[in-house]
This record gives C-alpha cells, structure tokens and sequence, in this order.
C-alpha cells in the first residue's frame, strides 16, 4: 500500500508551466463537468445517471500523470461549496476522498502494466476491472457513507443510494473516460471516412428517434438498428472511433432522460431502462472493438513477418485431402507466385519419395496424439529439378463436434542452406584440417560404434593398427614445419590410397595415426600393416634446396580378443604393440603379446 501512495508523488519531470497548466485544466474540468453532473441529477438523493468526472479524472491522470491528483482535490472542493450545501470540512472530507480513491486505482492500474493505448484486450479487461468496477464501486461507498454519516440518505437505503452512485460513476468513467484517455486525432480520423460517416449518421438518426422524438411508433423495433451500426463501426474502425462514437450515442440518451422523452419514457423506471440499454450497447461495442483491432494487428503482423522471412503457409482439410498453399511457398519451390488450391494427392511428386512415407507416419502420428508436435524435414523438389530441404512444421487448427481433427494448417521454411552448413560443420569437427582425414574425435566415435557391435556379434571383430612417423621431430627440427606438414599430408594420401574402403583412417595427433580394419585371421592384418611399412619407405621428400629425405613408421597392432574388455584397453594394446615396435628399432610391425607389456 505504501508503493501505491508513493506513486502519487513521482520526481517532478514535466516543466512547471505545463504541470500547472495541466493542473488547472483538470481542476476546471472536475468542477465544470461535476457541476453538469449534478444539473442532470435526477435520481434519488440528487444522485446522477452518469457522472462525467471521474472519468476526465481518470483519462487526465493516466495521460498526464499522477502527480496532478490535488487538482481534483481543489476542482471537487470548489463544486462542492458552490453546487450543495454541504459545509467546508464536508465538501473537503468528500473532495479528498474521492481524489485520493481515484489515484490509488490510477497507481494500481500502472503497477499491472496497463499500456493506455488499449491495443490489447488485456489491458480492456485492466482497465474495467481496476478503473471502471472497482473504483466507481469504492466512490459510491465512501459517498454514500458521508452522506448516511451526515444524515442525508437514511441507512436503510444504503444499497439502493450505493447501486444508484455505483451506475452513475461507472457510466462516467466507461464513456467519458474511456473516449478522453485513448483520444488520438490520426486514429480518429478514420471515422471521416464516407462509409463510417453513413454509419454514424444513420446511428445518430436512429438514435434520435428512439431517444427523443418517437415519431414512427416502431420505437422498440428501431432498438436492434442503432445497435448494429455501432457494432459495425466497432468491427471495422478502431477504440478510438467507437468510443467517441458511443459518447455521441450516448450524450442523445442522457438527453432523453433529462427531457422525459423517447420509448423509455413509459417505463416504469424510464432512467434505469435508458442506462441499461446505453451502458449495456457501449461496454459490448467498446470491448468488440478492442478484440477486433487486436485481430486485425495480429493478423497485420503475421502478415508482415511472413513477407519478411518468406515463410511458406500450408493448411490441409482432412476430409476432402484439399491442400492449400501460399504465394511464398510457391515461390520459393519455383512454382509461381500466387496462392494455390489442389487436392493433395497432386502435391505429392513434389515430396521426395524417401520422405514421403516418413512424412505421412509423422501426421499419422501427430493426428493420433501419439506425438507432441508435428515438425520435421522433408526434401521438396524444385522448379529447376533440384531438392531444397524444407522444415515442415504444423498444428490441428480446427476439429468436428466430436472433438477430432478436421484441419491441419502450418509453415514450410527453406533451410537448404542451414542443412547445408551444418553438414560442413559436423564435417570440419570431425576431420583433421590439415590431412582432410577423420580426426580424434571421429575415430573415438566410429570406434565406440565398432565395438558395440562386436559385442552384439563376436563375428565383426576388427583389428586396430597404431601408427607413429619415425623421428618426425627431427624432420621439424632439420626441415622445418613447412616440411613437417607435407610429410604428414604425403604419409596420409599414400596410407588412404591403399586402404579398402571398408578400413577406418584417422590421424590421433601430431604424427600418430589409426586403422580400424576387419580381417579374416592375423595373419592378414599383418600383412597389410607390412605392406604399408614397405610403402611408406620408398616415400621421399624434397625440401627446397635440401637434399631429398625418405621417411619410416613404426606399426602397433592389437586385435579383439575374449579377454579384452572395452574399446580402450584394445587401444591401450594397440599402444603397447607400438611401443614395443619403436623399442626394437623402429620401422617394424609388432603384433600385441600380452607378456611384452610397455613398462
């Protein structure tokens, strides 16, 4: 409650004339139209139909700022000494009162966020809520209390007094307030327009006849007209439009309540009878308005955003198979540039045959709850004969009495080239850069793979050959890194020319390198592992002006075995072989035997 009070006295940013010219303004306002108030007054205990000034009240402190809430302080005071007989402390009692109700419930709209442009019907509901029910509700309360406390409404007629002030505030602030807090001349410039002005004037027509002359004698039947312009103007303008045209409507039946006349005139209670018709019709139309306009912004958005981005949008009717597609769809498959309509068995070439199946059990899926969402890839062909990757994303967006769907719409977006690059970044991560051979990181997976399998099939067993370049540091040292780098590209070019492509090659690091290959018995890889020695001997090297250089490696083979346990400690094996290998010499296979472990 303290943050709500606190909010009544900000940090002074406004300059000081125009705060107090916007001070005196709302105390002139206040009283005037107060003053008005009271003129019209014709309920019980001099209570109003409509009381103009809390809604000014509200729209000007919500436009302006809370820190002009004295101002209906001094304009509430003024009307009261001048318009009742009320004495001094009263008229402040009430005065102070009403202001301090009115700009705890303007704070405590702004603590919610209330976006005073009522785009949203969210904030429409805030701001009946908070500004029309609650606050109108808490004014008739307190007035009412002062007026038993000083003995001019008797106790036994609190709720009848209170519902009477309640009506007459709520009304104040739906019309009066609500046309003064969005007012904008450009959006009320929509209302000039010829059709809203036939719409308006028949309205008005309409609404004179009813209200105040009664001519026709079709009074009652002519009620459903003026009702329906103002919806139309509601639909098809915007908040703006349709409260000032409400606040017309409904300044000609506050006339027809002052003046007796017009069909509510023969009513038993002719005021409330008119108040219910007009409050009733402007809530609707006002609230109507703001669901439209949020609509159409929407839709404009939506629109925008999909000419932006291009975005292809799909909607298919399940029962008929009709497919719908929109002119970016088509554009960007090549096909035209306006919306099409087709059954979708025509639909169907265009999906590559691989993705079609996939594509059906996906809906089939999605249709049946069996899945979340509907959102995968698909491969669409296009005009020119190539396949674009396309992510297909969709929802049921209508469904029969029974409750099962009847309509799938969504969006289709190119992503041909994101596929693209992600494929040649999964490529660079798992290939060495320097060899254009797999890397660490591929080998490891590829290894863990091979060895899942073998475990489910002792028959894809698979030998590892470890690879080290003998005295490679020297060659850096002696040569330099230039050279170093062509002998690992060489080493590597020979090695995967000679290999099958069933073998797995990769470079570990540095100058180690792997073979994962399958073979029939050890003496097979063993071969290979010789034949590979023997070929990289004869590789030689010139360097510049050096003299030409030959190159060795040491080979280290270790096999799946019954008493080897995981993928790493066939590796570990593997190391050990070429440890021993480099031990022994150098430019040699060894075979892994497990009493010439590494120290």
């Amino acid at each position: 409650m303290l943050s709500f009070f606190a909010a009544l006295f900000p940090q002074q940013t406004t300059p000081p004339l125009t705060w107090l010219s916007r001070f005196v303004v709302l105390a002139i306002c206040y009283g005037v139209l107060g003053f008005v108030g009271i003129q019209l007054a014709n309920l019980s205990y001099g209570i109003s139909l409509i009381w103009p000034p809390i809604g000014v009240a509200i729209a000007l402190l919500l436009r302006w700022g809370l820190n002009l809430w004295p101002a209906i302080v001094i304009g509430g005071l003024g009307l009261q000494l001048l318009a009742s007989d009320f004495s001094l402390l009263q008229a402040f009692i009430l005065a102070l009162g009403s202001a301090l109700i009115i700009a705890l419930h303007c704070a405590w709209l702004e603590k919610t966020g209330f976006d005073r442009r009522l785009e949203q019907v969210a904030d429409m509901l805030r701001f009946v809520a908070i500004a029309i029910i609650s606050c109108s509700a808490i004014l008739a309360l307190f007035g009412i209390s002062l007026l038993i406390w000083i003995g001019r409404v008797p106790a036994a007629d609190l709720i009848t007094a209170w519902s009477s002030w309640f009506l007459g505030d709520l009304t104040g602030v739906l019309i009066f307030g609500l046309a003064l807090l969005i007012f904008e001349r450009q959006k009320l410039a929509v209302l000039f327009q010829l059709k809203n002005l036939l719409a308006l004037g028949l309205m008005l027509v309409l609404s004179a006849e009813i209200f105040i002359f009664n001519q026709t004698g079709l009074g009652v039947a002519l009620t459903l007209l003026p009702m329906i312009c103002l919806l139309w103007i509601a639909m098809r303008t915007n908040l703006v439009v349709t409260s000032w045209v409400v606040l017309c409507f409904s300044s000609l039946a506050i006339y027809s309540v002052y003046l007796n006349a017009g069909i509510f005139a023969t009513l038993a209670n002719p005021t409330m009878g008119t108040w219910l018709y007009m409050a009733s019709l402007g809530l609707v139309s006002l609230i109507l308005s703001v669901s439209a306009a949020e609509a159409r912004l929407n839709a404009e958005l939506m629109r925008r955003a999909i000419a932006a981005t291009k975005t292809g949008i799909w909607d298919l009717r399940l029962d008929d198979k009709m497919l719908f597609l929109n002119a970016h769809l088509l554009q960007n498959l090549g096909h035209g540039a306006y919306p099409r309509k087709q059954p979708l068995p025509e639909f169907n070439p265009l999906i590559h045959a691989d993705d079609r199946v996939r594509l059906q059990q996906e809906v089939q899926a999605y249709l049946l709850g069996e899945k979340p969402q509907l959102k995968l890839i698909v491969r669409l062909q296009h005009q020119d004969g190539s396949w674009r990757d396309q992510q297909l994303e969709g929802a049921i967006t209508e469904r029969d009495l029974n409750g099962e769907p009847k309509r799938l719409s969504g969006t289709v977006v190119d992503v041909t080239e994101q596929q693209q690059l992600q494929t040649k970044l999964n490529t660079q991560a798992m290939t060495d850069e320097l060899t254009a051979i797999a890397n660490r990181r591929a080998f490891m997976q590829h290894l863990t793979l091979c060895w899942r399998q073998y475990q489910r099939d002792h028959r894809l067993a698979f030998y590892l050959i470890l690879i080290d370049l003998d005295y490679f540091k020297k060659i850096n040292d002696q040569y330099g890194h230039d050279a170093g780098d062509k002998v690992l590209q060489g080493f590597s070019q020979l090695i995967s020319g000679r290999l099958r492509q069933t073998d797995y090659f990769a470079r570990l690091g540095g100058e180690e390198f792997v073979i994962l290959a399958r073979a029939e018995n050890k003496a097979d890889i063993l071969a290979l592992a010789e034949q590979l020695r023997q070929a990289v001997s004869t590789l030689s090297f010139n360097v510049l002006t050096q003299p030409e250089f030959n190159i060795s490696a040491s080979f280290g083979i270790a096999g799946c075995a019954v008493n080897v346990q995981t993928a790493e400690e066939l590796l570990q094996q593997a190391d050990q072989a070429l440890y021993q290998a480099k031990a022994r010499g150098r430019n040699q296979v060894v075979y892994f035997k497990p009493d010439e472990r590494s120290p």
